[in-house]
């Protein structure tokens, strides 16, 4: 033991543990979550009522072939996949950015499956309506 007060301490090995960081707020994923779930909800209710009330169902047979076309009122089809891709886009982004960032993990992968859900279930439920109880014509 060296009693010298003079005599540097020992170097030190490792550098000391930096403080741990205050815990992330799980809003951002919680806001990213909830807004999934609008878009899906409004995008399916969107879908059941352009299949019941706005669908035509256009049959045709010609010589060769036979077949159906689906026509959705162009008007509301229009604005439901405008709103509905950019509040999709918008859950999306956000739900990516909660997971990354850990902020609100758990509810931005719901975010993620739910957004990128909602056109491809909107989809089938509209083509299931419009064909079921869209307005039938020849052509």
């Amino acid at each position: 033991m060296n009693d010298n007060p003079e005599t540097p301490a020992p170097a030190q090995l490792f550098a000391p543990a930096p403080p741990p960081s205050a815990p992330k707020s799980p809003k951002l994923g919680r806001v990213a979550m909830i807004m999934a779930i609008c878009v899906i909800s409004l995008s399916v209710l969107a879908s059941v009522l352009q299949g019941l009330f706005g669908t035509t169902l256009r049959t045709y047979s010609t010589g060769s072939s036979a077949g159906f076309n689906l026509h959705p009122d162009q008007g509301w089809f229009g604005i439901q996949m405008l709103l509905g891709s950019v509040f999709g886009i918008w859950a999306l982004t956000q739900g990516i950015v909660a997971v990354a960032q850990n902020r609100g993990r758990r509810n931005g992968i719901v975010a993620i499956v739910l957004a990128g859900a909602a056109p491809i279930v909107s989809l089938i439920v509209w083509m299931a309506l419009g064909f079921a109880f869209g307005h039938h014509v020849q052509g």
